[in-house]
């Protein structure tokens, strides 16, 4: 094999092995250090590599070899990612046969066009595919991750469809039949298999959007419930004022100063004022705010608002519930840990600043939390305290934004801005300045 075939192919190799990396870390969440990762993914290439050495000259098929050794990769996937065991699986075997398929179409054009192994091709669609990582992460992994969190919830099913589209591309590979009759049905077989990918994600992008509005509705219904309580209440409460006003002018028409101060102090405090008030325009994200503030009345939780929310803002009302919704949930849990003579409180507050809705919510904690990848859990009680950012970071990517999270003494601070379109912040810019 001449130098410069083995040059290529080796840096093919590398590139492979680079992609197949950084594309699993599109999807799954690692649990350890740096250093652990680097440790436990060179140790698994070396190994690979040394085995590799041992079992060429027995005559195995290189191919054949490169496909066994492949497994080797669920160690460190056991090691360093803290998702499920089927969920590492279905992800290993998902990226490695996106690669391989990227791989055998580049020798199969290699055959077709120069009749023989050159190697540029094959370096050429791997480079192809490792620039094609940012598109993957913005576009794919958040539709993966769905899958993946079906997975988590002990339905492995899905785990078939990566091991069945490995083994097929390891059969193609192993038979070395390079004919055009044989690479049709690889190419479609291998396009069903990711269709099928693309319905089951949208199929559960659906049923969680349902769930969401499901909840939504229930949130809204009981809002509207409490307001239609509220309104009853005032109209009882104006309907008795006039005998309250006759009682008190008896009283003072008496001179009996000290009955009247009795009378309007028992009258303060049969008054109900537990009704929660609307706190911004956006219908949808009232009523899931007025939802935690009722809660948070509850736990003797202090909650200031400072919102600045229009109803149509050009971002899905769906998602910014789950953003709100994520954060002010992470936040009622932490508070509710603190101990009652220490404070406890939520400040949130939005405000649209330079075409983006910034979200802003800090809260009281109490004890230490540790960063773990997009969780942050808590030393004190060992356990996670649904401070899980992902979803969070996912949705503010979606509108060019970004999220970041700060701790302050025993203070938790999350931030979210998302990219409004340019004419709805062009009128919100109007309507701030008016």
């Amino acid at each position: 094999m001449p130098e410069s075939m083995m040059i290529l192919i080796n840096v093919s190799r590398a590139v492979f092995l680079i992609s197949n990396i950084l594309l699993t870390y599109s999807f799954l969440t690692p649990k350890r250090s740096l250093w652990f990762q680097i440790i436990a993914f060179a140790g698994t290439w070396f190994a690979q590599y040394f085995l590799r050495g041992l079992l060429t000259p027995t005559g195995i098929d290189t191919f054949l070899i490169g496909y066994m050794l492949t497994i080797l990769y669920l160690v460190p996937f056991m090691l360093v990612f803290k998702e499920t065991l089927h969920a590492k699986i279905f992800v290993l075997f998902m990226v490695t046969s996106l690669s391989q398929f990227n791989f055998l179409i580049c020798l199969f054009l290699e055959l077709l066009i120069f009749n023989h192994m050159v190697g540029g091709l094959i370096l050429v669609g791997q480079l192809l595919e490792l620039s094609s990582i940012p598109l993957i992460r913005r576009y794919i992994t958040p539709h993966i991750k769905n899958i993946l969190e079906i997975i988590n919830h002990q339905n492995p099913i899905f785990t078939l469809f990566p091991v069945f589209s490995f083994i097929l591309l390891a059969f193609y590979g192993v038979q070395r039949t390079y004919l055009l009759p044989v690479f049709i049905p690889l190419v479609l077989a291998t396009i069903i298999i990711s269709f099928s990918y693309y319905l089951i994600a949208i199929a559960i992008d659906r049923t969680k959007r349902h769930q969401q509005l499901e909840k939504q509705l229930a949130l809204q219904r009981d809002h509207y419930r409490n307001l239609s309580d509220s309104i009853t209440t005032t109209k009882a409460t104006r309907h008795d004022l006039r005998h309250h006003l006759v009682t008190i002018l008896e009283f003072l028409g008496k001179k009996d100063v000290s009955a009247a101060q009795d009378y309007l102090n028992r009258l303060c405090t049969s008054y109900d004022d537990s009704s929660i008030p609307t706190v911004c325009r956006n219908q949808a994200a009232d009523a899931l705010i007025c939802h935690y503030l009722k809660l948070a009345k509850q736990q003797d939780i202090a909650v200031v608002t400072k919102l600045h929310l229009p109803d149509d803002l050009g971002i899905d009302d769906l998602d910014i519930c789950v953003i709100v919704g994520n954060c002010l949930e992470n936040a009622f849990e932490a508070c509710s840990e603190v101990k009652s003579a220490e404070p406890r409180f939520i400040d949130i507050s939005t405000t649209i600043s330079k075409g983006h809705l910034v979200i802003k919510i800090a809260n009281s904690f109490s004890g230490l939390v540790q960063p773990q990848g997009d969780v942050f859990s808590s030393s004190k009680s060992g356990i996670n305290h649904g401070i899980g950012l992902a979803s969070v970071k996912t949705l503010a990517a979606k509108y060019q934004g970004h999220c970041s999270v700060s701790i302050e003494q025993q203070v938790f601070r999350v931030s979210v801005s998302l990219k409004l379109p340019q004419i709805v912040s062009s009128q919100n810019a109007v309507n701030l300045l008016g």
